[in-house]
Parts: C-alpha cells; structure tokens; sequence
C-alpha cells in the first residue's frame, strides 16, 4: 500500500509505493489536502502495477484497475468523473484500437462519406448542417466525444440556430431550415450509434420547431407566366426553361440539364437530381408548346444557364419576374404572405393539373414526389374550388 508523508517546511503531500521494478520510490502528489493525496497515491500505484503486469497479463491489468475503483468506493472516495476514466482505461484494454472521436470529427467525416451518394445540393445542404451545429454547441461539446452529447445539447443547438442572422439580412434562420439540420443531424447520430461511437442517437426523440415564420410558396396564373415568357426582355434561352418548367413540373437543377438525350420520341425521361440516391427516373410527355420550342435543338438545351450557380439564376429569374410585372410576394385573404420564385411553376403545373381534374395518383407520378403528403403541398385548387362552389343551389331571393 502507498503511504503519505510530507517535509515540516512544505505543506504538500508526498506519496511512497513500489514501482514497477520493486524499487521503493518517491513522488509528490501536488495537493495539501490529505484524502485527495490518498487518492493520487494509489493510482500512481495502481499504475506501477499495471506495468508490472505487462501486456502478457492482461486480465492482471483489469484486476489492478477493479482494485482501485473498489479501494476508493470502499474508503467512499470513488466519483462519477472517477468511476468514468477506469471505465474508459479498462475499454482501452479490452480495445486497443478503439478511438475516441469528436462531435466536430465525427460530422466532418459523415459528411464526407455523404458527398459521395447524394447530389450537390444535399451535401452542401449536410455541410451547412455541421457549420451551424458545430457553431452553435460551442468549441466544448464539439470536441468533446460525439458519444457524450446529450438529447439537451441538440435542442439548445437547434433553438441558438433558429435565432441566428442570416449574414447580410435583418432575419433569423427559419425554423423549416434549423428543422432541416435536425433531420441531417440525426442521420448523422444514427451512423454514430452504428459504428458503436454513440450509445443511443439523441437527436432521434427531438421534436421539430414550430414552422410558423416560414414564407408560404404560391402558383403563378397562366397569365404571369405567359408575361414572362413573351417578354422582349426575358432572355430565349429562359423562355425555354420557363416553359418547360410549366409543362413538365421540373426543379430549376433538372431544366437547365436537359438536351436532346433526355428526349425519347414526345416524353422527356430523365433521373432527376434531388431522387437520384433513390434512381429513380421519370417520363414525362411533352406538351405541344414544349414540343415546338425544343424542335429540331440538338446537345444541351440550356449551355448558358448549366454551369451557372442555383442562387445565381434564382436571382436572374427574379430579376425576369420584375422586367415582366410579376410579383414576388403576393398577400391573400388573412394578411398571409405568399412568395413565388422558379420552383412556382412546379406548383403551377401540380395545380393546373389538379383543377383538370387529373386524378392524384397520376399527378404525383408526373412530379416525382415521394409521398401523397409533400404533393398535397403543391397543389393549389384556387380554380376547381371556384367552380364547385357555382354547382351549389341558388337560394336567392325570387
């Protein structure tokens, strides 16, 4: 067993034990107080022990860790943090190529093995995910093991991400993108937990913030879009997207990617970017108008527009809303608020079709969407509830 001493003139503890050769030595604790001295002791023994054993004598070496926690739980000495890092030493042991890995590490590297399945727009959306989170729980828990954060940690990140500003703007994240990041987050923890670096995935039981600061998407009307297709102003090449767009229902992404490959007799069949982990292909028929306007185009439809950034031409079709007289933001019954940009007319073609009386099942087929759920989002009954409600009787005066 070690023993304590200290020298008349220096308050400090010092401790005497056996070291690993049987050689009897000396070392000072770096504490006045007794009981934590004691403490010190015994692991600076415990360790000499553990190198005496040797690495051929591995159960020798659980053995001395046990007897320390017992000696310490026994003289009431033995802490959580304690009980916690002879837990660890002993999973070292047992596990020599075991790593601890950090909440920032363990992001980056998900990330990483993410850009290789998913399309561009995902994996930046996963790369901002980690940004924010990293930001948000502060340079503690992000380094600290991804196995330690803790259910609380997640929602405090998600409300501190909800009341970030935007860089340049007056407004906060919304909570549909701080929402966005739990979702990621949690796919990431759920890979954490399968490579056995986490016990439970915290982020699972979450709830999702109220999404009531989030601009609502409206259709645009035959008329606006025709606006901005016979515009002198709008360039040709965004007169064919605009159409196509209105005709097949396509993100801004698969439009300006389409070319003469993507045309098989009067459908257009491509595998569009946001389904493309899941391969999964559309054909489309081309209306007439989108028949005449491709012709007899050969290669890419759209050269100038393919290499361009998605927040570019978002801003360039903004730019073409304006030139045509199109509104923005339109406001309706109730003060409510409603925003339209290029992927309105994805909504337009959903809602067209709708008030055609296009059966649902057909018309989500035509989109893609991947439950009956998100296309109900897209689809805008303005006209068809128009004309149900003139079936009604007439109960006027005679």
């Amino acid at each position: 067993m070690a023993t304590l001493y200290r020298y008349t003139d220096n308050p400090q503890w010092y401790a005497r034990f056996m070291d690993a050769n049987g050689k009897r030595v000396s070392r000072a604790t770096g504490t006045t107080k007794k009981r934590e001295a004691d403490k010190i002791a015994n692991d600076l023994e415990a360790k000499e022990r553990e190198k005496k054993a040797g690495a051929s004598h591995l159960p020798r070496q659980f053995a001395v860790i046990v007897e320390a926690a017992a000696r310490e739980a026994h003289a009431g000495d033995l802490t959580l943090a304690r009980a916690e890092e002879l837990i660890e030493r002993l999973h070292r042991l047992a596990d020599p190529n075991f790593r601890v890995v950090s909440l920032d590490q363990h992001l980056g590297e998900w990330v990483a093995t993410q850009e290789r399945d998913v399309s561009e727009k995902t994996a930046r959306i996963y790369k901002d995910m980690r940004r924010r989170v990293i930001a948000a729980v502060g340079p503690r828990i992000a380094a600290a093991p991804v196995g330690e954060l803790t259910k609380r940690d997640v929602e405090q990140a998600l409300s501190k991400i909800h009341k970030t500003k935007v860089k340049g703007t007056k407004r906060t994240i919304t909570a549909a993108t701080a929402n966005m990041d739990r979702s990621a987050l949690r796919r990431a923890l759920h890979a954490a937990v399968e490579a056995g670096l986490a016990k439970a995935n915290v982020a699972a039981t979450v709830r999702p913030l109220t999404q009531d600061d989030s601009t609502e998407r409206a259709p645009f009307t035959t008329a606006e879009v025709r606006a901005m297709i016979d515009s002198e102003k709008t360039p040709d090449e965004w007169k064919g997207a605009i159409l196509l767009a209105a005709h097949t229902g396509l993100r801004l992404g698969d439009v300006i990617r389409l070319g003469r490959a993507h045309v098989e007799g009067t459908n257009l069949v491509i595998r569009p970017e946001k389904t493309k982990r899941s391969r999964k292909t559309l054909s489309i028929p081309l209306s007439p108008p989108a028949l005449g306007w491709i012709g007899k185009r050969k290669g890419d439809f759209f050269p100038t527009l393919k290499g361009v950034k998605t927040g570019t031409l978002s801003t360039q079709f903004t730019r073409i809303m304006g030139r045509a007289g199109v509104a923005r933001d339109i406001t309706e019954a109730g003060d409510v608020v409603k925003r339209r940009s290029f992927h309105s007319l994805r909504h337009s073609f959903t809602s067209w079709l709708a008030d055609a009386d296009v059966h649902a099942d057909v018309r989500q087929k035509l989109t893609g969407h991947s439950s009956a759920g998100v296309h109900a989002k897209y689809t805008h009954h303005d006209e068809a509830l128009g004309r149900a409600v003139e079936l009604l009787p007439s109960f006027g005066a005679q």
